[in-house]
């Protein structure tokens, strides 16, 4: 028996109260074709191009030009199609050539528009993947059950979009949210561990780092002082020794702070990439990034500016308590 299916309006998703945007994604399994001859199953992924854009998230990096152009040769011709590199390499396709994806309703040709290394929410190594026009493919076949991806906004839930959807009669086969996917991996006591071990060695780094830094200027201070009264002595007023020592901090404190997170950086480009698992290599998709957070960058920064602040306190109190007849003694250097 056929099974036939009715689509409901599709402007009741873009009107529930908390969703930024809709977007209609057909994903299904087909057989492609390639100059006549099959290469596997693959997954056939229909979208709307526009608002497609406004839902799905891309990174920059992955595409030789901005993924948007991407969706735009889509809208220019109805049969037009994205293919995986690792597919257009391997059977060396390239622009303008025809693909055909075989359903059980029928088969379907497409046009080669964009070759991409990666797609949301495809995974090129398991399977190839072709997406295409979803009007186009209704075109060619009956209706396919299809996903309705929204964009929520900051704070929305999930519960009363549910409750408003079956109150207009629409039953839902499933619901994913990606916000609790990520809640319940950042729970993962694997993530819990690494996390932990590497805020503690932070916050052990700067109270180290810290206390050095003040001990060093005391001692250096108060060590100088006989140096200081002979400066002050000759003539060198309050303002121009100040001026002095904080250029000196700067260039002393100041060029081992920048090296050190410069070299900091660079070391964790190099190594964080291996706390992955080999299983977490090979199913990553896409590729690991190391990603340096501007919040905790910031938090960094403002540790360190706060180093350097109370460094230039301490120096201006014993520069305020200097006196120079007590400073400089014939015959006395304390």
């Amino acid at each position: 028996t056929r099974i036939n299916y009715s689509e409901p309006p599709f402007e009741i998703f873009r009107k529930l109260d908390g969703v930024e945007a809709a977007a209609r994604v057909l994903q299904t399994k087909g057989n492609v074709v390639i100059s006549g001859r099959s290469i596997g199953q693959g997954t056939l992924m229909g979208i709307d191009n526009v608002d497609f854009s406004k839902v799905a998230w891309f990174r920059d990096d992955l595409f030789q030009t901005h993924p948007f152009n991407y969706l735009n040769y889509l809208g220019m011709y109805e049969q037009a199609a994205i293919i995986p590199s690792g597919v257009a390499e391997k059977y060396q396709l390239k622009l303008g050539d025809v693909v055909s994806v075989g359903l059980q309703e029928g088969m379907i040709d497409f046009v080669v528009v964009g070759i991409v290394p990666y797609w949301p929410a495809q995974y090129p190594d398991q399977s190839p993947f072709v997406i295409a026009n979803l009007d186009y493919i209704y075109d060619q076949v009956p209706i396919i059950p299809y996903d309705v991806w929204l964009k929520m906004k900051p704070g929305a839930l999930t519960g009363p979009i549910m409750k408003e959807l079956e109150s207009q009669g629409i039953e839902l086969a499933g619901v994913q949210d990606v916000r609790i996917e990520l809640a319940a991996q950042a729970k993962h006591p694997t993530r819990g561990g690494v996390f932990g071990i590497l805020s503690l060695g932070f916050l052990v780094s700067i109270i180290v780092s810290l206390t050095g830094y003040v001990l060093y200027w005391f001692f250096n201070l108060s060590g100088r002082i006989v140096q200081f009264g002979v400066l002050r002595a000759m003539g060198l007023s309050r303002r121009q020794l100040t001026g002095m020592l904080l250029l000196e901090q700067i260039f002393t404190a100041g060029l081992s702070i920048g090296l050190g997170i410069l070299i900091g950086k660079i070391a964790s480009l190099l190594f964080l990439p291996f706390l992955q698992t080999s299983e977490n290599v090979t199913n990553s998709v896409p590729p690991f990034r190391v990603v340096f957070d501007s919040k905790d960058t910031t938090q960094l920064y403002i540790v360190v500016g706060a180093m350097m602040l109370l460094g230039a306190a301490l120096l201006l109190v014993h520069i305020r308590r200097l006196r120079v007849h007590q400073a400089v003694k014939m015959g006395e250097e304390r």
